[in-house]
């Protein structure tokens, strides 16, 4: 559930913040966009047997290396009923074939990732490229504190996830931080809650992060995935020179 003051309706408020490395929920003009419902079991058993999609262990914690350790089952010949309540973390980077006619994300691809790109491309957003990224999360795993190489619009497709992410992240990482990637990866000791903003995710809704700013996602009881939006790039300014590749 998100407060008003906080999220971004309208294409004039998102291009205030996108220069700004405070993540925000957005709706409205920006994302006006009624999300299909993609079936649990359809996109697991695609996902856990599509050769590029890496499997990892999703252990909660203060660092991403935690999410990223290798997994201590054979989740990819699990019987599928037990496959989606497995604790894993999936993540697939080339959509491909879950696109296609058939595939488990072909709806969301065709209703709200090429229009939301059409759409962002209208108002006057330019970007070097954007592509779709799935993210799993089974019952009670996270994607820990880490930041992004591009700027991502996460959707919420199926289950619930605790996005958090930080009200001062300049302060908490400074740009010698970022430049140390995984590494430094790894949540401050120092953060309070007073430090953190907390948007709870639900199908449909959907979180703006931007390009390298720290946050961190926690699945609830049951598995999760989004559907994640990456931008390189992206820019308000008409005259700078952009491939505005849809991948």
């Amino acid at each position: 559930m998100f407060g008003n003051e906080s999220v971004i309706t309208t294409f004039d408020q998102f291009r205030t913040v996108l220069s700004t490395s405070i993540a925000h929920p957005v709706n409205g003009e920006v994302f006006p966009f009624e999300v299909p419902k993609p079936d649990l079991c359809q996109v697991v058993e695609q996902a856990r047997h599509d050769p590029k999609t890496r499997i990892a262990k999703g252990e909660q914690g203060d660092r991403i290396l935690l999410t990223l350790q290798e997994p201590d089952t054979d989740f990819r010949n699990f019987p599928l009923a037990k496959a989606v309540k497995t604790p894993i973390h999936l993540s697939l980077f080339d959509l491909s074939s879950m696109r296609e006619k058939d595939g488990a994300l072909a709806e969301v691809i065709q209703q709200v990732y090429l229009p939301l790109t059409q759409l962002w491309k209208s108002h006057g957003l330019r970007w070097q490229k954007v592509y779709p990224i799935l993210f799993l999360s089974g019952p009670n795993c996270s994607t820990n504190y880490h930041w992004d190489p591009s700027s991502v619009l996460i959707v919420q497709l199926h289950g619930r996830k605790r996005f958090h992410s930080l009200k001062s992240p300049n302060y908490w990482c400074p740009n010698d931080v970022l430049e140390e990637k995984h590494q430094a990866m790894i949540k401050p000791t120092e953060l309070s809650d007073d430090d953190i903003l907390i948007y709870e995710l639900e199908p449909g809704n959907a979180i703006w992060s931007p390009c390298k700013a720290p946050h961190w996602l926690d699945a609830y009881d049951e598995t999760a995935f989004t559907l994640s939006i990456a931008f390189t790039n992206i820019s308000t300014d008409a005259n700078i020179p952009a491939e505005m590749q849809v991948l």
